[in-house]
């Protein structure tokens, strides 16, 4: 599973460069929380058909930051910049050590399974992860 793991790391990575406007920075607006969310929901609903009632310890810092996108946007706010690092802190809290999605190994519980499963679940993850990407990011102004 090692190969997969750093395939999956070295995925998220191409992803963010991929996603860099010309100053280097990603501007994150509403329309990007909206796809962060799209991405989140397509990560949890994967882990869920995947490992069923018994979900991994680091699932729920996923599903909370899904939630809370979804309370930034029924509460109507405005200042993504005030809680972008409520969605890094659980982010960070994902990767856990030893609990956290890099120990993820889907090969474990299911050790026939199709490797292109495997890369499917990296480029769920770096999906998500191009966000929070230290330095790179850029908060839109929208008015």
């Amino acid at each position: 599973m090692q190969e997969f793991l750093s395939f999956g790391i070295l995925v998220q990575n191409l992803v963010v460069i991929f996603a860099m406007g010309a100053e280097g920075k990603m501007k994150i607006g509403r329309e990007e929380l909206e796809d962060l969310k799209e991405g989140l929901e397509k990560l949890t609903h994967f882990i869920r058909v995947m490992e069923g009632v018994k979900l991994p310890d680091f699932y729920r810092y996923f599903d909370a930051m899904k939630n809370n996108i979804n309370i930034f946007f029924y509460a109507g706010c405005e200042d993504i910049e005030d809680f972008f690092p409520i969605l890094e802190r659980d982010w960070k809290a994902s990767h856990t050590m030893f609990i956290g999605v890099q120990n993820y190994d889907l090969r474990r519980e299911h050790p026939d399974i199709d490797p292109t499963v495997c890369l499917y679940f990296a480029r769920l993850l770096a999906d998500v992860g191009k966000y929070f990407e230290r330095g790179n990011v850029e908060f839109a102004k929208e008015y």
